[in-house]
């Protein structure tokens, strides 16, 4: 049967969506960068000082990434609310919309604190070294409380960006990652006549970095987007938008944690396949989460786009947007995976010296792990472009459901079967992963071209 293309004037309006899409998203994709580079920064300066303080904040950080990621995705739900009401032009509901995300951020806070602190236990309980566990204790009990800094970002991001003004969230990503790198030069080893304070400078050095982002996108809301936060504000919030944020929410969270936590489980049962499947599995996940950048930064401004398109009743439009952004990922995705299946020597090569006999195996294991990820990379992409794109139509229930199904009973359990019962070995878990992730974006494509949000969002609400 042969295959109908699309009118001309049809292409010519998808290409123009795309190449908007892209423009628009850079700012947010910079965001995601510089998260990364904040990580990379901590890591880079801490591995000078010994291979256990390296230990621990890598420990320390893949266990809080999740608290933090999901919570981003909670406290940012609001600016579905800002998106709408400003595509209705109700300032003074766009400002509630944003007061109410920052006060779920102040409410949140102190539970994911206190998640943080007590990690350390946790550590201990699962049997980790007790050096690498008390250096853990000192990174976290100073990291954990720039947590509400990193959620308050997440939130006036999500808010600039729902009002299309989103390019100072580039300027402060890269002053943070800039100022971020400074404090760790000057803290963790001593320079302008300080002391030097080890893997603790680095922690302070992040969390300063965070507070003054926060700080620097407040100012901008403050005085060129005319919004001022105030504590009398507590008693103007309305009781169903409150109720509309916890059932979006909550949800969002959940997704948030299944999709952040992933990584960490699969590294922990490669560690059953041996130490070279393990760091293979590690340059793997490395690759993967610099190429998934994109598609998180697509996916918020989808968000916030699609909640606007329905507020004003184009439901159909913002299908059309959504399926144009699926199609810009993939052409994004599609030459990143490509290196992937024809170049793994090259890109295990900057994780690893390929020329000492003590990394064949790892570099072995890279090959086959790399020519997965291609496959991986185009299924991830995919699922989180149309998982955002429903969130912004309100609908985060079924996601969540097709997330822990998805992500957990078929890519981690079939996984884990494929890798043992199957006798696949580690590679098994990869399988899984890729068909549980297939299935996942196959499913939310269903549901986004039959999902009809909700009539409260009627333009004339």
């Amino acid at each position: 049967m042969p295959v109908t293309l699309p009118p001309p004037s049809q292409q010519r309006r998808y290409l123009q969506q795309e190449r908007r899409l892209l423009k628009h998203s850079l700012p947010l994709i910079s965001f995601y960068l510089a998260e990364v580079a904040m990580t990379l920064t901590d890591a880079a300066f801490v591995g000078h000082l010994g291979t256990t303080e390296l230990a621990a904040i890598g420990l320390s950080i893949s266990a809080l990434f999740p608290l933090i990621f999901g919570g981003m995705a909670l406290v940012s739900s609001g600016c579905i609310f800002v998106s709408e009401a400003h595509a209705r032009g109700d300032h003074a509901r766009t400002q509630a919309a944003l007061d109410l995300s920052l006060w779920t951020c102040i409410a949140l806070s102190p539970a994911l604190i206190a998640a943080a602190l007590l990690l350390p236990a946790a550590f201990q309980l699962a049997g980790q070294d007790p050096v690498v566990v008390a250096l853990c204790a000192q990174y976290l009990a100073i990291v954990g409380w720039s947590i509400p800094a990193m959620l308050g970002f997440g939130v006036y991001r999500a808010y600039v960006s729902a009002l299309g003004a989103n390019r100072v969230i580039f300027f402060v990503s890269l002053g943070g990652v800039l100022l971020n790198a400074a404090l760790n030069y000057v803290l963790v080893f001593g320079a302008l006549g300080l002391p030097a304070l080890g893997l603790p400078g680095a922690a302070i050095g992040t969390a300063l970095s965070n507070w003054a982002m926060l700080f620097a996108i407040a100012r901008h809301c403050r005085h060129r987007l005319g919004y001022r936060f105030g504590w009398r504000s507590l008693s103007r919030l309305d009781r169903q938008s409150c109720r509309d944020l916890v059932r979006i929410g909550l949800p969002s969270f959940a997704v948030g944690l299944f999709e952040s936590s992933l990584f960490g489980v699969v590294t922990l049962l490669a560690g059953y396949f041996g130490v070279a499947f393990m760091a293979a599995t590690t340059i793997a996940i490395y690759v993967g989460d610099l190429f998934i950048i994109l598609a998180l930064g697509i996916g918020d401004l989808l968000t916030v786009q699609l909640a606007a398109k329905a507020a004003r009743g184009d439901v159909r439009g913002g299908r059309q947007l959504a399926w144009s952004a699926l199609l810009l990922i993939t052409a994004l995705t599609a030459p990143l995976a490509a290196l992937c299946w024809w170049m793994p020597d090259r890109i295990a090569g900057v994780f690893i010296d390929t020329a000492k006999a003590e990394t064949a195996g790892v570099l072995r294991d890279a090959q086959t792990l790399l020519g997965v990820l291609a496959w991986f990379l185009l299924a991830d992409a995919s699922q989180i472009v149309l998982s955002r794109s429903l969130k912004g139509l309100r609908d985060t229930l079924t996601p969540m459901w097709i997330a822990g199904i998805g992500y957990w009973l078929i890519g981690i359990g079939g996984g884990w079967m494929l890798a043992t019962q199957g006798g696949l070995g580690g590679i098994g878990l990869w399988y899984g992963l890729a068909a549980g992730l297939s299935l996942a974006a196959l499913a939310l494509a269903c549901r986004l071209s039959v999902w009809t949000p909700p009539k409260a969002l009627s333009p004339h609400q």
